[in-house]
């Protein structure tokens, strides 16, 4: 089953539209993890592999942002296995490499090598300011999903995505048309969409295609409406996911929860939070 099929039959079996973030700041680590473990990387590991088991359940996929793992030695390494885990532990629960790379052919080819093949993740978010040799790249991976920058939801992402075009078009929106008409070849893309832009979700929703899935940014702590979501459903009442990081792996926790089970109690929630704002 490729990467699409894959995340779009999870969203509909395990009732969930909700993504967790893997990103490991070791500055936040829980403290027993910090004391149990001797390097960075074990510990980064240890903490991983139980919010994995924490979270598989009740997600539609993971995203690991990559950066993370560079800045580990042996970081390929964890990230790798991880990945594997996941595969192995909750199989049909997908997972993407967000790197936001955008590069020439032969670079772009050597981050297809790495992140595909070496990492075994299922997709990976690319940047497509360089144009048609982003996309490219994977051409032959139809079977991975490839998630790509259309209009992002940090702060200053309007200096640049809402530039207007001659035709009065923000530029994201010209992104999103070739996400669309021009790079889906394969039918394995997703873009990324903002909630937090002032958008007419609707009308976004309308140019979209009902069997392409797509990555909701800025939902929650960012200050997205959960409710936003609900313009991007398909027929099948799925076809949206929303990710979450640092509020899964590192939740309040003011009743003193083992961290693994106050992981599970915070994707429970979010799982749940996004199906009462779908309904």
């Amino acid at each position: 089953m490729n990467t699409i099929n894959m995340l779009m039959s999870r969203m509909q079996t395990g009732n969930t539209l909700a993504c967790c973030g893997l990103d490991p700041d070791v500055r936040r680590l829980p403290a027993d993890v910090v004391r149990r473990y001797a390097t960075d990387a074990e510990r980064v590991r240890h903490f991983l592999l139980g919010v994995v088991e924490a979270a598989g359940p009740h997600v539609c996929s993971f995203k690991t942002q990559k950066a993370f793992f560079d800045n580990l030695e042996g970081g390929k390494e964890v990230l790798a296995e991880i990945v594997g885990v996941v595969h192995s532990e909750h199989p049909g629960v997908p997972v993407f490499i967000d790197c936001k790379v955008g590069d020439i052919d032969n670079t772009m080819a050597a981050y297809t090598e790495l992140v595909l093949s070496k990492v075994g993740a299922d997709g990976i978010l690319v940047n497509p300011y360089m144009g048609d040799e982003v996309l490219e790249a994977f051409a032959g991976h139809p079977d991975k999903a490839v998630i790509v920058l259309a209009r992002t939801s940090n702060p200053g992402a309007a200096v640049v995505q809402d530039a207007p075009m001659q035709d009065g078009r923000p530029l994201w929106q010209y992104i999103l048309q070739l996400v669309i008409e021009r790079w889906n070849g394969n039918g394995n893309l997703i873009p990324v969409i903002s909630s937090t832009a002032g958008l007419d979700l609707s009308a976004v929703r309308h140019i979209i295609p009902q069997g392409m899935p797509i990555l909701l940014a800025g939902v929650g702590a960012q200050g997205g409406d959960y409710s936003d979501l609900r313009a991007f459903l398909n027929r099948e009442g799925i076809g949206v996911f929303v990710n979450s990081s640092r509020g899964l792996l590192y939740p309040t926790n003011p009743t003193g929860l083992p961290w693994q089970e106050a992981v599970a109690q915070a994707v429970v929630a979010f799982k749940a939070e996004l199906n009462r704002a779908r309904r």
